[in-house]
């Protein structure tokens, strides 16, 4: 299943971060994230029934929404969202068993949320890929870079490394 996962958040709906776990390269203020992201699925209620997901030129943001939370995962442009919607319901609802009572009267605290790590982790491992693959991936180079590298005058030295990449 290919799919990158980059972040998932899970907030409340006032855009407070609740849960936050990094799992690709996007690396921003968590906080400021899931204000953003709250917003605009405040704002997708009062003109429709709500955001499914936000597609910016390079990641897609994957929404679902529950009883005063936003849970959001941010993947790459082109992957296909249904498998990790299904999966951020499954989060989403045993975020929402474990912690329903406890978002009532909430203090602001997060390390509560916390013990969440495991459960999303096991969650969402299938879109992980295992050291053990990667070393036995077969790397390509994209067509168009081989037709360019094809019209250039390269050293021994960086031949030998292109014919390696190969």
């Amino acid at each position: 299943m290919k799919l990158m996962l980059h972040n998932i958040w899970i907030a409340k709906d006032t855009g407070e971060c609740l849960y936050h776990r990094k799992y690709g390269s996007i690396n921003h203020d968590e906080n400021l994230i899931t204000s953003f992201l709250s917003a605009i699925e405040i704002f997708a209620k009062n003109i429709d029934r709500g955001c499914d997901f936000l597609q910016t030129s390079s990641y897609k943001f994957v929404y679902t929404t529950g009883e005063n939370t936003v849970t959001v995962a941010c993947i790459d442009r082109n992957d296909e969202e249904k498998n990790i919607r299904n999966d951020l319901e499954i989060i989403q609802q045993e975020f929402l068993s474990r912690y329903s009572r406890q978002l009532k009267e909430w203090s602001g605290r997060v390390e509560q949320f916390g013990k969440m790590k495991e459960f999303v982790d096991n969650q969402l491992k299938k879109y992980s890929l295992k050291i053990e693959d990667l070393s036995r991936a077969k790397l390509e180079l994209n067509p168009a870079i081989r037709r360019r590298e094809s019209s250039l005058s390269l050293s021994s030295q960086q031949q030998k490394v292109i014919s390696l990449l190969k």
